[in-house]
């Protein structure tokens, strides 16, 4: 796994909570944070893949947990976030990774996926964040981070459903961050674009099939439309997050900052 340069000691004793943990750039951060002392809990609803985090993580001697549920299953995701607050007393920060996308026709779009990809992308996010939210208060001190998209600022074709949530999280991001500043804490979105993962693996066999061409070529012509010339990383997005997680991004609040190598 690429990595950036590492500062060690940055969230040293920091308890650092991360959604969609079990792959991507959710494991992505969660390796990061903990190569700089934080202590990762790890949430996904994917058991298998939280494991792969946490062997990574140990690999580099970090410290992990792991907390497996459906993020909309408002009884699993309050049960765990208890026993993470009942645990370590303090979460410094929470970021939000979870998320589902694919490429659909809104004509042909079921009300079953609609409701779907709202409910993992924005309420789920929302109603985690909302226990955690109540803790960072307390303290007077906290690190929000939603993973959000460039579909979230600009809108996209076959993506109606994904940018609807997208375009909420980033308004909730913007309206709770006023709300909570006088807390200490920061509250923003990071919005990437082209970034290799399983979910953007996926949208590019599902193009091959729809527009009968090999995947080189889909994959090409993917790649052409981002001006830095090549896709971006899990690691991009996580030095970004890390970066507004860490004191130097402590005056920066409800701001909707993009890695997508150019692409608006």
């Amino acid at each position: 796994m690429a990595q950036y340069r590492i500062d060690k000691g940055r969230f040293k004793d920091q308890v650092v909570v991360i959604t969609g943990a079990g792959n991507g750039i959710g494991r992505s951060c969660a390796l990061r944070f903990a190569t700089e002392g934080a202590k990762c809990l790890n949430c996904d609803i994917d058991e298998e893949g939280l494991r792969e985090t946490n062997r990574v993580i140990k690999q580099y001697k970090g410290i992990s947990e792991h907390y497996e549920f459906d993020i909309t299953n408002h009884k699993q995701m309050l049960s765990s976030v208890n026993s993470m607050i009942e645990k370590h007393g303090q979460i410094h920060v929470l970021v939000h990774s979870v998320g589902i996308g694919y490429e659909r026709a809104f004509v042909d779009m079921t009300t079953e996926e609609w409701i779907k990809c709202i409910d993992i992308n924005l309420n789920g996010v929302v109603f985690m964040t909302q226990p955690i939210l109540k803790n960072m208060i307390e303290h007077r001190f906290g690190k929000i981070i939603n993973i959000s998209s460039q579909a979230g600022k600009t809108g996209r074709i076959l993506h109606t459903h994904y940018s609807a949530s997208k375009f909420g999280l980033n308004g909730f991001t913007q309206a709770l961050a006023m709300e909570v500043a006088e807390y200490g804490i920061n509250v923003n979105s990071v919005c990437p674009s082209r970034i290799v993962s399983e979910m953007i693996e996926n949208l590019l066999k599902e193009r091959v099939k729809r527009e009968k061409q090999n995947y080189e070529e889909v994959l090409e012509d993917y790649r052409k439309g981002i001006p830095i010339g090549r896709l971006g990383r899990p690691e991009d997005v996580a030095a970004l997050v890390a970066f507004l997680a860490s004191d130097e991004g402590s005056y920066i609040t409800g701001q909707f900052i993009s890695t997508s190598g150019g692409r608006l």
